[in-house]
């Protein structure tokens, strides 16, 4: 509590009391004496009126007869009155008579005048003024009398109020005991609180407080127990969570948090990432509960294989990924022994589940310092799977994490394409070889970068797949295609994966943007032969629900890498695009001449309009009309342009 003084309730009270009352005397005290000094004014000025009153009369009489004598000893009689000063009696012009007494030039200062016009008697005619000047003595020594007694009176209040304050302050000086023991109080300090006896309500105060500190003590001591209860059980519960924030609850091993955090806190050492290859299939065949006992099967046996080394610590970091730290950097020859050992034991390891041997096989990514080495062992391990190989050690001299970094950037500069509408389909015309005129357009996707540079699909593709950009893309392509050749009579291709053709969104999609701009029957959708075309039952779903709406389906690439007639018997396609490997040198290449041959005939019998991609020379163009294929696509004939060049 402050230590500042605090004055007491009963010092307030007495002194606001007297304050108070003060006031309120002084105020009726100016009133009653306002009030009382003009009555005794008033009295004493119609004493002299009531003489004047008197008098009048006989003066005005004498007057009128001319008795001067008579007005004489009138003005004498008067002048007898100790209570008159002076008698002056006027006519109109001149004063007749005028008597003053012997007090007259001490109280003529301090005097009533009072002046009454002389009528002639039963008229209204004047005949002079009459002036008496009555003393004020005695209206003096009334208010004087008047004075004394209020200040007798204030003097008596005065004393009444002093032995009233005093009786209050001895009336509340137990309550200001009790407030000073409450000064310095607190829940955990017993204090001497005054047990006043009285039968009043300091008396329940001073007993309900002694009563309350016992409660408050009992209580404080309960919630000290509490509190330290409290305490035991927050720690208790810190020290768990901390174990569950840094162990594993399926292994027991520490987890990946465990490891970021041990590598925050080493100097120098190194680090394995070990994945299980293919453990999705094990989850997917046998079921989860089966492959979470494989799990801590084999963390135990790596447990087993690394407890006899302290500075080797094993974690699991994800579901089939673990890792083995080493708190000190080993030799480089023994780290890569025992990352190869490690794999030759792995592979000898079988697990068993409802009587079937499981075998499971490791790669394993590896850095030899503590800079990033979670980052870079997990390059490491990508590379590794990627390379098909069991062990790869990160070398700060490859290009893998360049490659990385590069991967990145494509994605921001993906992302920020789509946001910025700089995705955009270019136009490369199709010629019909018989009238050498435009039969269609092949829509091409292009990036625009923010150097105003076209990027090509080969650039960014990949990227796009692997991003899952990829559908975004296509969706772009046809909507930007479907508005573009909305008003244009020209059919128009656009190409398809069987990636999109699979995914129901895209197709809904596609669908909607064909009824939206009415271009059914205009367009071509140019499916990969090389892109799990074989998927029979998948991909004629996609075909047979767009040519119920009239569109057309052309095979891209067809004899790329391989070719498989039996994609022509089995799907119900309008085109076939000959691959640009078979038509870059026809007219030198005699074998390419026979499969182009061949391809030619089969699709002729089938009724299927054949195309030529790639055609890059006049000599090729040549070719290509001799081998009586259908159509042209190539830079000879015309390169993909932001606009189409005329309508078909």
């Amino acid at each position: 509590m402050n230590n500042k003084k605090i004055k007491s309730l009963s010092t307030k009270i007495v002194l606001s009391t007297g304050f108070i009352s003060f006031f309120a005397i002084i105020a009726i005290f100016t009133v009653f004496e306002k009030i009382n000094k003009e009555a005794f004014y008033k009295i004493e000025v119609e004493k002299a009126e009531l003489i004047v009153s008197t008098i009048e009369p006989l003066v005005a009489l004498n007057m009128y007869l001319g008795l001067d004598g008579k007005i004489e000893n009138i003005a004498l009689q008067l002048i007898q009155n100790p209570n008159v000063l002076a008698v002056e009696i006027f006519t109109e012009k001149k004063l007749i008579n005028q008597k003053k007494s012997l007090d007259y030039l001490d109280e003529v200062n301090d005097s009533f005048i009072v002046e009454r016009e002389i009528f002639k008697p039963n008229s209204s005619v004047r005949l002079g003024t009459i002036v008496l000047v009555y003393s004020s003595e005695n209206y003096n020594k009334l208010i004087d009398r008047y004075t004394t007694l209020i200040v007798i009176l204030l003097v008596m209040l005065a004393v009444v109020f002093f032995i009233f304050g005093a009786y209050v302050k001895k009336l509340l000086y137990p309550l200001r005991k009790i407030a000073k023991s409450l000064r310095n109080y607190s829940p955990n300090k017993e204090i001497k609180i005054p047990c006043i006896q009285q039968n009043n309500e300091i008396g329940l105060i001073s007993h309900a407080l002694n009563d309350m500190q016992k409660k408050i003590m009992e209580y404080s001591t309960k919630q000290q127990n509490i509190n330290q209860v409290l305490e035991k059980t927050v720690k208790d519960k810190t020290l768990e969570l901390r174990q569950q924030l840094y162990i594993d609850t399926l292994t027991g091993l520490p987890n990946r948090l465990s490891l970021l955090n041990d590598l925050n806190g080493v100097d120098d050492g190194a680090l394995l990432i070990i994945n299980i290859d293919d453990f999705k299939e094990i989850n997917d065949f046998y079921g989860h509960i089966a492959g979470d006992n494989i799990l801590k099967k084999f963390a135990n046996r790596l447990k087993g294989m690394f407890n006899d080394i302290d500075h080797i610590e094993l974690k699991r970091l994800s579901g089939d990924e673990f890792a083995l730290f080493f708190m000190y950097k080993p030799s480089l020859e023994e780290f890569i022994y025992i990352a190869n050992n490690l794999v030759y034991h792995v592979e000898k390891m079988v697990f068993f589940h409802e009587n079937n041997e499981l075998a499971i096989r490791i790669t394993i990514g590896g850095v030899f310092q503590l800079d990033g080495a979670l980052e870079k062992a997990d390059i490491a391990l990508k590379a590794a799977k990627k390379q098909h190989k069991s062990f790869l050690l990160y070398d700060e001299g490859s290009n893998i994490e360049e490659q990385y970094k590069e991967n990145m950037e494509w994605v921001k500069k993906l992302k920020k394409a789509i946001e910025t509408n700089r995705i955009v389909p270019y136009y490369q015309p199709i010629f019909d070889n018989q009238s050498d005129k435009i039969a269609s357009y092949e829509c091409l996707i292009r990036l625009i970068d923010s150097d105003e540079k076209v990027l090509s699909p080969g650039q960014f593709l990949t990227i796009a797949k692997k991003s899952r950009l990829y559908s975004k893309l296509t969706k772009l392509m046809v909507k930007k295609s479907c508005q573009y050749f909305e008003n244009i009579e020209c059919d128009f291709s656009i190409n398809m994966s069987v990636e999109d053709m699979l995914d129901p969104e895209i197709v809904e999609y596609i669908k909607y943007q064909l009824e939206t701009h009415n271009v059914s029957k205009k367009i071509i959708f140019e499916i990969l032969e090389s892109e799990g075309i074989e998927n029979y039952a998948e991909v004629s779903a996609f075909i047979k629900e767009m040519k119920a709406l009239g569109c057309r389906i052309a095979i891209d690439d067809f004899g790329s890498g391989y070719s498989n007639f039996e994609h022509l018997l089995q799907l119900n396609v309008d085109y076939i695009k000959i691959d640009g490997t078979l038509i870059k040198n026809l007219d030198t290449d005699r074998e390419a001449q026979i499969v182009v041959e061949t391809i030619v005939d089969f699709a002729k019998r089938l009724g299927i309009l054949t195309v030529a991609e790639f055609v890059h020379n006049r000599a090729i163009n040549e070719k290509v009309k001799e081998l009586f294929i259908d159509r042209s696509q190539g830079f000879y004939l015309a390169e993909p342009q932001e606009k189409a060049l005329i309508a078909c």
